[in-house]
């Protein structure tokens, strides 16, 4: 099951938990947290001009900036 993001000209206006209705276009969330109001633009949610991230890709961001950080500290 996958939840889905209603667009109306350029800004999510609802969310749909799980299946859509037939006859229904919405895009798949994939695991996003996207709210009422995030923009989608060229196939990207933005909240607040940042990309909304999965878990899975913030824990990757964590993870890069501790490592740039550990590397500064080290030298």
């Amino acid at each position: 099951m996958n939840d889905y993001a209603i667009i109306e000209n350029g800004l999510v206006a609802n969310v749909i938990v799980g299946p859509l209705p037939d006859g229904m276009d919405g895009v798949a969330l994939n695991g996003r947290p996207v709210a009422i109001g995030d923009a989608y633009i060229d196939g990207v949610f933005l909240r607040n001009g940042e990309p909304v991230l999965t878990d899975a890709e913030r824990i990757a961001e964590l993870e890069t900036q501790i490592a740039v950080l550990q590397a500064q500290l080290s030298s």
